[in-house]
């Protein structure tokens, strides 16, 4: 009895070298074969090949399934035919930058033959007439002597790289690490100088050990920062963001309290060690929008220590329901916090304020042994004003209904807004 698979004999995959004279986006793009989307797909005349054709160029498809590298006219990619039908990969890194793969091999008489609807590519190394060539860097890992946990006679035979995956603009993922501790950097402003950089373009950052600062170099809140306009930066202690986690105003000393909120790495309780993962993640970008789009979607912002909101400028809380803020103590403006100046309660304040009107209306004068009502300038009798101010000083009434205070005199009693008793459960 033949052996299972004994039949079947392996065959080679080989690949060539091509050109990539046109580029298909979407369904809506010419179509390059009857059974196929266009979508990701190539048109490709090939170089140095031993693969006979009927056509100058060919149809080709990305050759992983979920995973497509960006490709443009006049880029150089591989290409293999299986099962009777062309894949690429690519493009080929052949000057080692984001933005551009040229054919090292280019020929300008190709022009002649790889218009396009009657387009010819105009710039050298075949790219298309309005490709938008740009000075992209390719992303860099600089050494970072806090980190690295490696000592300079091993530094350079025990360094690694990491896993990065480039956009043509400027734009990238990082799956990196430092010693041991992972990196997530997902970035899209890569223009320059060729590592992340938390004040410029977009960033999220997954960062599992040391501080913002020894990651990824100088970074500082926009609340806890004064922007000049040459763009530099400069420390404003006055609002800084952390700067009531402190338990009380004589504890604060400015620039500790700014120090342990950038330093998250060094604040850890006295139980972990260097080696142990202290993770942290920021989003940061020229502007944040989180939006819940649903009826019965919700937005949850919890920590398990302090919750810091800040702004440089004005902050806003809009909703068309209830706000409730359940706190132990309220403290409007940080020097409030001396306690010095205490809220008042409005409807203690009217109960007072009614027990001395109706005083004054009890109150009476002796005149040669006869009580005798207070009275005006013009000796005219003051109940009238009295009875006024007591009217303005009657209790609320609620309507059953919609469960709110009815419009009443007492119009320094809010019908909005609320604070608790002093007699709290």
């Amino acid at each position: 009895m033949a052996r299972e698979f004994e039949n079947i004999e392996p065959k080679n995959v080989q690949f060539f070298k091509g050109h990539v004279v046109q580029v298909y986006l979407n369904e809506t793009d010419q179509p390059i074969s009857r059974d196929a989307l266009s979508s990701q797909s190539i048109r490709v005349k090939f170089l140095d090949s031993d693969l006979s054709t009927m056509s100058p160029t060919v149809p080709a498809f990305p050759l992983m399934r979920g995973m497509n590298d960006s490709v443009t006219r006049g880029d150089l990619v591989l290409i293999t035919l299986m099962y009777e039908r062309y894949f690429y990969i690519g493009p080929i890194n052949t000057i080692n930058t984001p933005n551009v793969a040229p054919n090292p091999v280019w020929n300008d008489l190709w022009e002649i033959e790889e218009t396009v609807g009657g387009n010819k590519t105009g710039v050298p190394n075949g790219y298309g007439q309005n490709y938008p060539i740009a000075d992209v860097p390719k992303l860099q890992k600089n050494r970072n002597n806090v980190l690295d946990n490696l000592v300079d006679n091993y530094y350079h035979v025990s360094k690694h790289t990491d896993f990065t995956l480039e956009g043509r603009h400027g734009n990238s993922l990082r799956l990196g690490s430092r010693d041991i501790f992972p990196i997530l950097n997902l970035y899209n402003t890569n223009k320059s100088i060729g590592v992340e950089n938390p004040m410029n373009g977009s960033l999220i950052s997954f960062l599992s050990n040391g501080s913002i600062d020894q990651n990824l170099g100088f970074f500082r809140l926009s609340t806890d920062s004064t922007f000049t306009l040459q763009g530099s930066t400069n420390i404003n202690p006055k609002y800084q963001i952390n700067i009531g986690n402190s338990k009380s105003k004589d504890d604060i000393q400015t620039t500790e309290n700014l120090d342990s909120f950038y330093n998250f790495s060094f604040e850890v309780p006295e139980e972990t060690t260097k080696n142990d993962e202290l993770n942290q993640i920021l989003i940061t970008s020229d502007r944040l929008i989180f939006n819940s789009r649903s009826g019965v979607g919700d937005i949850t912002i919890s920590s398990g220590r302090n919750i810091n909101l800040g702004s440089a400028q004005n902050f806003t809380l809009n909703n068309q329901g209830q706000s409730v803020i359940n706190s132990g103590n309220i403290y409007l403006g940080e020097s409030s916090r001396s306690k010095k100046e205490p809220l008042v309660l409005g409807d203690e304040l009217r109960i007072l304020l009614l027990e001395i009107m109706n005083i004054l209306q009890e109150s009476r004068a002796l005149v040669q042994g006869v009580p005798i009502p207070l009275v005006k300038s013009d000796s005219s009798l003051m109940f009238d004003r009295i009875q006024a101010v007591i009217n303005q000083l009657q209790p609320r009434e609620i309507d059953n209904d919609t469960n709110l205070p009815k419009p009443n005199n007492t119009k320094f009693l809010s019908q909005h807004h609320y604070i608790e008793i002093n007699n709290r459960s």
